[in-house]
This record gives structure tokens, sequence and C-alpha cells, in this order.
């Protein structure tokens, strides 16, 4: 093999364009439509500038031919691929439950206040209980001994401020047409690698590093994990620019009817339901919570389990639709 072929191909394989497109296969094969490059903006510097992220989903459950559709799916990706000898290792979650800032269900970002349906969130609460968590990850090319965490990161920052656009579009789709297409919505923001995914033991130390002989020795691979993102004064200063005057939308007749349809799904012992019109209020105001809500977590997966991941996320999202008991 020539060098020039052993170069064109590794830079070809590095633009990740082949990942993306093992991603839109993939998603093909479960009813998912695909296309590529969903852009937004973004201030940098003292402009706004036009940026990407790789992929962008869309199905409607239950997934078949049936004409019945019973809400929508968009996934958001964005695909990093590293070369070989390269691996992602994350550290364990050490909060105790208590004090952990991790949300079940504040990773499939579910939204039924501006439809005239109810979502059953307590499969989604159990899907998302069998995952790893981590608050903090590197990559480590073990060919070569480097270590940096650059690549996860962009990946996480540009799927946290595409996601803003994607959560207002939807909303603003149920909400000025017909009322009978506003179905409930799932948002899956997504990071795919080639890279294999590892999640250090919780009795890592200074010291069994400098002991062990291979990175199995002080961590598990894993398939998939749920990441936590920091949340910082650009970021909501990014999503008050996208959500300004959000709040004329409480105007229209749409939302009268969610209101109203929503108020009987009220959880009897709470006593709370989700309101449309409080929804908007957060999401113009920017509160804290609503940020935590949406934008703090991420799903992570190895493009070896993609396949079973997607399929998995239909599975609950299916579970989630069906009535209660």
């Amino acid at each position: 093999m020539s060098e020039l072929s052993k170069k064109w191909k590794a830079r070809l394989l590095s633009s990740s364009i082949p990942l993306e497109y093992e991603v839109a296969k993939i998603l093909a094969k479960y009813r998912i439509h695909t296309s590529y490059d969903y852009s937004y903006s973004r201030l940098d510097g003292a402009a706004n500038k036009e940026f990407s992220v790789d992929i962008h989903g869309l199905g409607f459950s239950p997934f078949s031919n049936s004409n019945k559709i019973t809400s929508r799916l968009a996934i958001i990706g964005e695909c990093k691929f590293r070369d070989e000898g390269k691996v992602w290792a994350f550290l364990p979650e050490v909060n105790p439950l208590d004090f952990s800032t991790f949300t079940l269900g504040g990773t499939c970002k579910v939204v039924s206040a501006f439809s005239t349906k109810a979502i059953n969130e307590e499969p989604i609460y159990n899907f998302e209980n069998e995952f790893n968590y981590s608050l903090k990850g590197t990559e480590i090319n073990l060919a070569n001994g480097e270590v940096f965490d650059k690549d996860i990161k962009h990946g996480i920052s540009q799927l946290k401020y595409a996601l803003p656009y994607l959560l207002k579009e939807s909303i603003e789709f149920n909400t000025l047409n017909h009322i009978g297409d506003a179905l409930p919505f799932f948002i899956i923001p997504v990071l795919i690698t080639n890279a294999e995914l590892y999640l250090f033991n919780k009795d890592i130390s200074i010291e069994s590093i400098k002991q062990t002989e291979s990175i199995e020795e002080i961590a598990s691979k894993i398939p998939w994990l749920i990441f936590g993102s920091s949340l910082g004064h650009d970021f909501a200063d990014h999503h008050k620019m996208i959500f300004k005057r959000f709040k004329k939308l409480k105007k229209d007749i749409n939302i009268e009817s969610f209101e109203s349809k929503q108020i009987k799904f009220k959880n009897r012992k709470y006593n709370t339901y989700h309101s449309p019109i409080k929804e908007i209020d957060n999401l113009q105001e920017s509160s804290v919570y609503i940020l935590n809500k949406y934008y703090s977590q991420f799903f992570i997966c190895s493009i070896e389990n993609f396949d079973e991941f997607i399929k998995n996320i239909q599975a609950v999202i299916i579970s989630s639709l069906k009535r209660r008991g």
C-alpha cells in the first residue's frame, strides 16, 4: 500500500464522514429519517457564527408502517472517529444519590406539555437507571501515551448548543400547526464514537494507576453511559437569545387546549402537571431549573453498540406511551 493511499484513507476516516454514514444506516434500519449537518448559530466573540451537529434523525412511533402515529422522536448526534488504540475512559459518579447532580429522565428529553397526550415517564426512569453515570472523561492513546479530553468536551458542547434550537422548533411546530398534529416528542442527544468506552473502577487511585499494566486492570469496558455537563453563563446567554420573546406563544389558541388537557393529567399525589404556559415562561427566562432539565445530561455510545441503543430507545418510547395500568 502506497504512502499516499494510507494518507487519504486515514484523513477520510478522521473526518468522521464514514462514521456518520454508519450511524445513518443504523437509524434508517429503524425507520428514522436522517439528515446531516443540523445547523445552528452561536455567538463567537462579537459575531454570530454558524455551527452544525453531524446527525439529525426524525422518526415516528410506533416505528412501523402503522397509520397511527403516536409521537415524534428526534435524534441529534455528534460523531467522533478516533484512530486505533485510542479509548475514552470516564470517572464513575462518586456522589451519593441524595447529592448527585444527575436526574432520572433528564437524558431522554420528553415533552408532552405541548400536546393533548400524557406520557408515562416510569419506563424512562427505569431505562436511565440502568446506565453508568459520569461527570468527567478523557481520551487515552494506548499507543503513544497521550491523554486529553478536547474531543469529548467539543462533542458535548456541539450537542448542548444545538439543543435549544431543536427544542424551540419542536414546540413551535406543535403550537402553530393543527392541534391534531401536536404529538408528544422525545429528543435524544448522543455522542457517538468508534473508540472503546471504559469506566474507571470505583477503587481507582493514583497508586493503582502507577502499578497497572493495562487499562483493563483499572477500568471496565462499557457500551454506553450518561454524561453530565455543567452549564455556564455563556450557555445561559445563548439560551436567552434563542427564546427571546418566546412568551408571545402563550397567545396561540393551541396553548389553551394543551393547558386544559394537561390539567386533567395532574398527579394527584404531588398536585403537579406539565403546564405549557409555565414551560414557556421558564424557557424565556432561562431559569436554572429549565437549563438543568434539558441541557445537562447526554448519552455517549460506541458505534458497535449503537444499533442496540436505538432499539432500546424505541422500545422505551413505545412503553412510555402505553396507558398506566
